[in-house]
């Protein structure tokens, strides 16, 4: 057995994965943006896990608010429940987060200041920059901590490191008939992160200082999207490949650290297409060399995900590889309407399908 249910996360993510020998197994990763919980998370846990039943893991793949948010929620109703005690409508194992504070930040001194600048610009001009956005996402993972030990639940129990890195030290996890394989983020990737950080935080301290300041955002070279937790999910002869908000390139070496590039390619049945199809984490020449049978993306529009080009650079990858490809897309928006009518589905070798309205989820059979 071995499933994936795409559940409705609007501009988020959230994955569940259903699997095993006997008695189905789940794993659910990620919980969307604010709202997902109630309107279309939870009534998916229920209706698939069934009341009272169990997740072996929930695995957040970082600290972005649209992936974040709806894991905590379902914490607080859980820490909520046991208050009062009530039982519990789901019971969860372990809990899978690299917390800001261990890959980035050890010391505290980056929150610390993000704390500060935060402060000084206000939060109603903060909030929807990345630094407010950063210090929001840094504050729900705390939370995630706390909840976890209200709970009992295990965090990280598998990580080598007490987090999870593509590093020679860190095994492979096994569920069941899954084996999860951890191809990100790597050292690298986390020092370079820091150090971006380090640097916007100077200029804007400096800006402070000379009295120039002024809110902006940072580009996505330097949001926590490249400390996402990445892993190539492998069972029944299928695989998965989970990106998170990860970039391209940290993907790709990631992969080639795990010794799974074949002639600088790798094929998956389905990929999970980083950062809900932005234009800004990967290229054309990333989706000649990852490549899928079903490419999966979760956005309904919001900040212009799916890009129009990252879903051109799928189907015209796929085309000059004669390969026939399926787009799973959560909702239907103007990118993926103006494809199908510039690069028509008969015409380019691809099937596209979206959750149906009033649904909540799609569901993809590996096993069939």
């Amino acid at each position: 057995m071995f499933k994936l249910h795409v559940i409705q996360a609007q501009f988020g993510d959230s994955l569940l994965l259903e699997f095993g020998t006997g008695k189905p197994q789940f794993i659910l990763i990620d919980g969307g943006p604010g709202g997902v919980y109630d309107t279309s998370l939870r009534p998916e846990l229920v209706r698939i896990i069934g009341d009272g039943g169990r997740l072996e893991a929930l695995v957040i793949s970082h600290i972005d608010i649209d992936h974040i948010q709806g894991a905590v929620d379902l914490l607080a109703e859980l820490k909520s429940d046991k208050d009062n005690a009530k039982p519990l409508f789901l019971n969860i194992k372990e809990v899978w987060l690299n917390s800001f504070s261990a890959v980035i930040d050890d010391t505290g001194e980056l929150i610390e200041r993000m704390n500060s600048l935060y402060a000084i610009a206000g939060q109603a001009a903060m909030e929807s920059t990345a630094a407010g956005i950063a210090v929001e996402g840094v504050k729900e993972g705390d939370r995630i901590t706390r909840f976890c030990t209200m709970l009992d639940i295990n965090m990280n129990p598998e990580a080598n490191k007490g987090f999870f890195i593509a590093d020679p030290g860190q095994t492979d996890v096994n569920f069941g008939n899954l084996k999860f394989i951890i191809t990100g983020p790597t050292q690298a990737n986390l020092d370079s992160l820091k150090k971006d950080w380090d640097k916007w935080l100077k200029e804007q301290e400096k800006k402070i200082a000379n009295g120039t300041f002024e809110v902006q955002a940072m580009t996505d070279k330097s949001v926590p999207n490249l400390s996402s937790l990445t892993f190539l999910v492998a069972g029944e002869g299928k695989t998965i490949l989970f990106t998170g908000d990860g970039r391209g390139d940290h993907l790709i070496q990631g992969l080639d650290m795990k010794g799974l590039l074949k002639d600088g390619k790798f094929h998956v049945d389905i990929l999970k297409v980083a950062h809900h199809g932005s234009d800004r984490d990967t290229d054309r020449s990333f989706f000649d060399h990852i490549t899928a049978d079903t490419y999966v993306i979760s956005a309904n529009g919001k900040y212009d995900n799916p890009d129009y080009d990252t879903l051109t650079w799928i189907v015209e990858a796929a085309k000059a590889a004669e390969r026939k490809v399926k787009l799973v897309v959560t909702n239907n928006t103007s990118s993926t309407q103006k494809l199908q009518v510039e690069y028509p589905p008969a015409d380019w070798g691809y099937t596209i399908v979206f959750i149906a309205d009033k649904a909540f989820s799609f569901e993809i059979d590996l096993a069939n």
